[in-house]
Formats: structure tokens, C-alpha cells, sequence
């Protein structure tokens, strides 16, 4: 009888572990722990239960509007202290990058960005050499939009079509500010930067191209920071005076 029973026991065990088995191999047929293999938790990017106000349910937002990334100013007091370098930073929280808005938006930026780098030959050649990784194939080495991917070492058209513009003939037209978004966000075929160049590394970017567009940079604006250098020694200059009469 207790071996009948073990035997019984035995089959009866053997039909569970088969019935939980099946032959599509894209089902896991029966689960033996369903919380475990199913997580309630939310999922990144995936649908949840939770819907906001404009009905959305993904669990991952979307960034509130006006708002920058913790630690994006980097904890520099040579750029928390100069407006310029600063708005240039803070610039991320005024634009949307929508399609629809591109027009307003590289307007607002060439009247309120200003270029905080002083125009210097340490600076040019930080931004040649970014040019040379980043921008050359299709700008070209002179700046004048025959690169590499535009034209080909036998004359022939290259694989890209849309010929970059001189610089020559159009950064002379534009603001800094203007070079800046473009730089950072794009512009027609061009995509952004802004994920791989950091902030100075952009305007360095735009010093070299100014100097291949033959544009005196330190004479249309760079180092928008003396200018609340030269104002400090201004107002610094007085308390001097009292102190040495006092």
C-alpha cells in the first residue's frame, strides 16, 4: 500500500511537471510564482496605470518646462560670476527645440546670448581642433562648405547633397547668439551638438569659424566678460580712492 501510494505520488507529480511545459516556445506555460515573474513595477518608458492631465501615461516625463538638469552649471566661478557665460548655460530651460518654434527661437537667441570667451589664440585652437573631428566632412577645411561628404577628391558630387553655406559669406549676416543655437540644436540638415560638445567647447567651435570667415572676433563681441570685469574695477576703483584719503 505505501509503495502504491509513493508510485501514485511519483505520477501524479511527474503529470505537474509536464502540464506546466508546453510547446510554443514563446509562452512560459504555467508559472509557479506569478508576482515574481510578472513585476507591478513601472517600467521605463512603458504604459502605467497613472495618467497625467494632458494624458499621458508613460512613467518616465518628460523635464518640467524652464527647467535645467541638476549640476548642468558646473561649480566654476569664473561662469557662475559672468552673465554671459551663465545665460549661455541657462539657455537650455528658454528653448523647446520644436520644429514649429525654430524661427522664434534662433531669433530670442541671437538678441539674449552673447559670446563669453575671450577671442584668443588658445581658444582658436581648442575650437580647430573640435572642427576638425566634428565639422570638417561636411564644411570643409576653409570653411566654405566643400567637404569631404559634399564633394568628392575626383570633383563629383558626394553623398551629401546640401551643401553647406560659406562662412564667409554668412556668419558676417548672423549674431553669436544665432551661431550658438545652431551650433547646439542644428539647422536644416545639420543636427546639434549640444549632446556632444559642452558649452565652451561650442563657442570654441565658433571662434575658429569666425577666424576662417576672416571675422575679428574680439572686435563683434567675444569675451562679453570684461565688460563686467571692466565695470567691478569701476566700482572698486572709488573705495580705493576713499581708502587711501582716509
Amino acid at each position: 500500500m505505501r509503495k502504491q501510494i509513493i508510485n501514485v505520488a511519483l505520477v501524479a507529480a511527474s503529470l505537474a511537471l509536464f502540464s506546466s511545459c508546453g510547446f510554443d516556445p514563446k509562452t512560459p506555460g504555467r508559472t509557479y510564482m506569478p508576482d515574481m515573474t510578472y513585476s507591478n513595477a513601472l517600467e521605463t518608458y512603458a504604459p502605467s496605470v497613472i495618467v497625467n492631465e494632458d494624458g499621458d501615461s508613460v512613467s518616465t516625463r518628460k523635464p518640467v518646462a524652464g527647467t535645467i538638469p541638476r549640476g548642468w552649471i558646473p561649480a566654476d566661478e569664473k561662469i557662475r560670476t559672468n552673465e554671459a557665460y551663465l545665460m549661455s548655460y541657462m539657455s537650455k530651460s528658454y528653448f523647446t527645440h520644436d520644429p514649429v518654434k525654430w524661427q522664434e527661437e534662433y531669433d530670442k537667441a541671437g538678441a539674449m546670448l552673447k559670446d563669453p570667451l575671450e577671442y584668443n589664440d588658445e581658444n582658436k585652437a581648442a575650437g580647430s581642433k573640435l572642427y576638425n573631428t566634428h565639422c570638417i566632412n561636411c564644411h570643409g577645411a576653409a570653411g566654405n562648405g566643400q567637404g569631404n561628404l559634399v564633394v568628392l577628391e575626383d570633383g563629383s558630387d558626394g553623398p551629401y547633397t546640401a551643401v553647406p553655406p560659406d562662412y564667409k559669406k554668412r556668419l558676417a549676416e548672423i549674431k553669436d547668439g544665432n551661431i550658438f543655437y545652431s551650433v547646439s540644436y542644428g539647422k536644416g540638415m545639420m543636427g546639434g551638438y549640444g549632446y556632444s560638445l559642452n558649452v565652451t567647447e561650442r563657442w570654441q567651435v565658433i571662434h575658429y569659424i569666425k577666424s576662417l570667415a576672416g571675422i575679428d572676433g574680439a572686435a563683434t563681441g567675444a569675451g562679453a566678460a570684461k565688460e563686467g570685469d571692466s565695470k567691478d574695477a569701476k566700482a572698486e576703483a572709488p573705495k580705493a580712492d576713499a581708502k587711501k584719503k582716509g
